[in-house]
């Protein structure tokens, strides 16, 4: 975080911009998505990035929705980002990592000649989104109620032994609770429906109450399945 990622975020408002559909992945203000570019028309999409503004466009389709989703099978609100990192393979993919300026909301997709999808946006619902690049001078651990983040890393907790996953808890001391709460929401596998719930949370307060709950039931479920599997087929993972 630091000043100059909010005032880049504050001046750029691009009308029309390029698109990238993914259905289970979302990007937040502050945060950064590595992706694994290898389609075609991906890769020729961040070509024209690069030669340009470095922005793309988050945004997951439907759940329900076909390969090439149209406008009426796309969730309308998504991230912007900008490249700031880039390498080429020698199998030809690209592997980028885009860093979350603000959201926005899809108006309709933009008639344009390019094999990538390109879309009107709008930023008016978000701009307190360029708040989140405030630079914070020490861990937000040590000034938040400590009851919100022990919320959280219980339900963390809960739900990473539920994947089966390990993760360095001590890091995550260092880590603000609003950057830790996003950073969690990126990366947790919930669905569609569920992503995009939490990326459309107004304040982080409402999207930590809603990552806690989601992490919690999904345990719940999950735990639920691993002990009916159990009692005929032995231990599983879901």
């Amino acid at each position: 975080m630091s000043t100059h990622l909010k005032a880049l975020a504050k001046r750029t408002n691009p009308k029309t911009i390029s698109v990238f559909p993914l259905k289970g992945s979302m990007l937040l203000s502050g945060c950064e998505l590595p992706l694994n570019i290898f389609e075609p028309r991906y890769l020729n999409m961040i070509d024209d990035a690069l030669k340009t503004d470095r922005l793309i466009g988050m945004l997951q389709p439907l759940a329900d929705a076909h390969e090439n989703p149209q406008q009426s099978e796309m969730n309308t609100v998504g991230g912007l980002g900008r490249i700031v990192q880039f390498a080429e393979t020698e199998d030809g993919r690209y592997m980028v990592v885009l860093k979350g300026l603000k959201r926005f909301r899809m108006i309709e997709t933009a008639d344009m000649p390019t094999p990538y999808l390109q879309a009107h946006i709008s930023f008016d619902e978000f701009q307190n989104d360029i708040d989140v690049h405030d630079k914070v001078t020490m861990p937000e651990a040590f000034n938040t109620e400590k009851s919100e983040r022990s919320a959280l890393i219980m339900a963390m907790k809960s739900y990473a032994k539920t994947l089966g996953v390990q993760l360095d808890w001590n890091s995550m001391k260092e880590i603000g609770l609003n950057r830790l709460v996003d950073q969690a929401a990126m990366i947790s596998p919930f669905g569609v429906e569920d992503k995009q719930s939490l990326l459309e949370a107004k304040t982080h307060s409402e999207r930590r109450r809603l990552l806690i709950g989601l992490m919690h039931l999904h345990s719940d479920t999950d735990l639920y399945s691993q002990s009916s599997s159990n009692d005929d087929n032995g231990p599983t993972l879901q």
